[in-house]
């Protein structure tokens, strides 16, 4: 046998769980880069042991799995699991043909359920043909924070950061805390033929109000972005006799949702009248910000393109100098807010292939 464990047969393999504490088989893979946290919390008691070296033994508490994974080049069927876990809604497709539709508009007053997901980690030590299992399973899975990234120069492809919190971890090798079924579930890959989302596909629109929201576009203006999103979200466990440290419930917690945008110096963007005028005013400026992507590739033929948009409601709280090549540039950071009259603090939609069965 050769020797296991090699890096570049990791897999991360997902689905979303239909209710908490309910494990499900993965029904895709990832192309992540990154390795989980497996902490089983063993606690040291507080105790006077008659001994300068530890005699009572250590016991469990609840799992620590928290941790973050990377997708270094971001593709239109990969951003669903992101805005599931973040913003949950049980959202499902639209659309009879290839391409399917999906939005997230949340709550801003909580009344949006999370959307669990189970994730299975692990290398060729799969169990098959002779080897050893050492396949993690993580349930209950929800994003406390996610960035979705551009670069800085060439308008490539995007990248993303996924910061995830789980409620308890299984163990393939264990005997006391083994998968309630067999892991690895699946044999998949990730795609062979993925859309990536490039930034040339990128278009941004900055409005004064509302109504007009979407509809001034900047040109010449915009060399990058940043969207970063955090969350606290509470564990819920209740003395209910399951005998397990599944949370029963997540509670919602204050929501960041903060865009960076990186500015050449152009009238639009220095200046008075321009974006670093509101954001030096005594009060508070409402920006109106939608970007939009488009690809070149069809998510159904012969007319509609991948495409991802999302829009929010902000206000400029910081400025830096910053510059690309030998170029000054301003970055300007906006926190998004609850506006009443659209009704939403951030909103988003993506067409592309990703059916409900892989979600």
């Amino acid at each position: 046998m050769p020797v296991l464990g090699l890096v570049r047969l990791r897999r991360h393999l997902f689905a979303r769980q239909a209710a908490f504490g309910s494990p499900l088989p993965a029904v895709r893979a990832y192309p992540l880069s990154g390795v989980p946290t497996e902490d089983l919390n063993w606690i040291a008691p507080e105790a006077d042991q008659g001994s300068l070296y530890p005699v009572v033994p250590r016991y469990k508490g609840a799992p620590n799995a928290a941790f973050t994974l990377n997708h270094n080049a971001l593709c239109y069927n990969d951003l669903p699991i992101g805005f599931s876990a973040f913003f949950g809604g049980g959202v499902t497709s639209s659309g009879a043909g290839t391409a399917k539709t999906r939005s997230w508009t949340p709550d801003a007053f909580g009344g949006d359920d999370f959307d669990p997901w189970s994730y299975e980690f692990g290398d060729d030590a799969d169990g098959t043909g002779g080897k050893p299992n050492d396949w993690f399973q993580f349930v209950d899975g929800v994003l406390t924070g996610l960035t979705i990234d551009s670069p800085e120069q060439g308008a490539g492809v995007l990248t993303a950061s996924l910061a995830w919190k789980f409620s308890n971890i299984f163990y393939a090798g264990s005997t006391d805390i083994a998968p309630a079924t067999t892991i690895p579930s699946i044999t998949d890959r990730p795609d062979i033929d993925p859309t990536p989302i490039f930034l040339k596909d990128c278009s941004v629109f900055i409005d004064s109000d509302e109504s007009d929201i979407g509809s001034t576009q900047l040109t010449n203006a915009v060399h990058k972005f940043t969207l970063t999103m955090t969350q606290e979200v509470d564990e819920k466990r209740y003395a209910d006799g399951t005998q397990s440290f599944a949370v029963e419930q997540y509670g919602h917690g204050p929501v960041s949702i903060n865009l960076a945008l990186q500015y050449a110096k152009t009238p639009d963007t220095v200046g008075v009248g321009s974006e670093s005028d509101a954001w030096s005013s005594d009060t508070a400026v409402n920006r109106f910000v939608t970007i939009s992507f488009e690809s070149v590739r069809m998510a159904e033929t012969p007319s509609t393109p991948y495409s991802w948009s999302f829009s929010l409601p902000a206000r400029y709280f910081q400025r830096e100098e910053t510059a690309i090549g030998n170029n000054a540039t301003v970055t300007l950071t906006a926190e998004a807010f609850y506006d009443s009259i659209l009704d939403f603090p951030f909103s988003t939609e993506v067409v592309n292939t990703l059916i409900d069965a892989d979600v």
